[in-house]
């Protein structure tokens, strides 16, 4: 399993958390969909987007340390207000990539896209 997929499943798992929607833009998830259905073996959704991200290697990082970037649209089932759940689980993204990377920061955009799925 991938980074990606395992963040899937740890959010999936959350409190409060109804769904994980792909996190690409409408449109390519409409065109994805549709290359799918005509059997043209479009490329699969994608739920969660990592990104690495390393400081400047000209020596002008001024001591930043590498970074994951993770970002991810959720919807609510409402049992959890909408802030309260985006911060739980931006909070779980990070202490779960801290854990398996110690060495990176992590950045974690949680987008709660619908509430009460």
């Amino acid at each position: 399993m991938t980074l990606e997929d395992d963040i899937h499943h740890l959010v999936l798992s959350m409190e409060g958390v109804a769904t994980v929607y792909s996190a690409d833009p409408v449109w390519l998830a409409a065109a994805k969909q549709a290359a799918s259905l005509l059997g043209t073996g479009g490329d699969a959704a994608v739920f969660v987007v990592c990104r690495e991200e390393v400081p400047d290697a000209d020596g002008m990082s001024d001591g930043a340390r590498p970074a994951v970037s993770v970002r991810l649209r959720i919807g609510s089932n409402g049992t959890v207000p909408a802030p309260a759940l985006a911060r739980a689980v931006a909070a779980g993204i990070r202490t779960f990539v801290s854990g398996l990377r110690p060495e990176v920061d992590v950045k974690a955009a949680v987008e709660v896209s619908a509430i009460g799925v």
